[in-house]
């Protein structure tokens, strides 16, 4: 996933290094942002975890972060014999199909609603940064990936100069990320009894949690 990570969506400003941010960061940031998307439709179980496995074991050591808990639930998941199915078929059922187990919204977790002040704070955020959504992304602007996404661009704009970005990273992450990050994994710990890729997911949400705390 490392290296099927989007390119960066504005680009950044040029002020002084903000030597403090490693372009690993970002790096990070959009592996998790990708890993809350949709996978292909052809990749299996066994290969998408894999390649996240190798990407967090990778980017932990870099960052100095304990990713151990997460690629070991992704490890655990590729041995299983279901990981032989399509990946999408899993997201799916834990993601997408109704009666949905686990929102991606996390306008749910913020207000209990979608569309809400939450979204609409997002979206000003995001002009204000000059950032947009790839045009194939058909979501809420409170979808998770995109807010990571988010970040691992404000991150990357820092690492590349923007002294400014990150300090908007942070104000972002504090704002939002950090209120709705543990009631994601809860929500996923709470469907794991009924769904197979639920403990991934709610192991990818805690990484996601520290990963933040350290890095932002």
């Amino acid at each position: 996933m490392r290296s099927m990570r989007s390119a960066p969506l504005a680009s950044a400003s040029a002020t002084e290094a903000v030597e403090a941010v490693r372009p690993e960061a970002a790096d990070l940031l959009y592996c998790l942002a990708a890993a809350f998307l949709p996978p292909p439709a052809e990749l299996t179980g066994r290969a998408w975890c894999h390649a996240l496995a190798v990407d967090l074991d990778e980017l932990g050591a870099e960052l100095e972060l304990d990713a151990a808990a997460a690629v070991r639930a992704l490890r655990q998941m590729a041995a299983t014999p279901a990981a032989d199915e399509p990946w999408l078929v899993e997201f799916s059922r834990l993601f997408l199909v109704p009666p949905v187990a686990v929102t991606l919204n996390t306008g749910i977790y913020l207000e209990g609603g979608l569309g809400g002040a939450s979204a609409q704070m997002m979206t000003q955020c995001y002009a204000a940064a000059g950032f947009a959504p790839r045009e194939d992304f058909h979501d809420l602007p409170d979808h998770v990936a995109i807010q990571l996404e988010f970040v691992a661009v404000l991150l990357e704009r820092a690492a590349g100069g923007d002294a400014d970005a990150e300090a908007m990273a942070a104000e972002f992450v504090d704002g939002f990320v950090r209120h709705w990050v543990e009631p994601l994994r809860l929500a996923c710990e709470r469907a794991a009894d009924r769904n197979r890729a639920a403990s991934v997911y709610a192991s990818l949400a805690a990484f996601t949690r520290a990963a933040l705390d350290a890095l932002v």
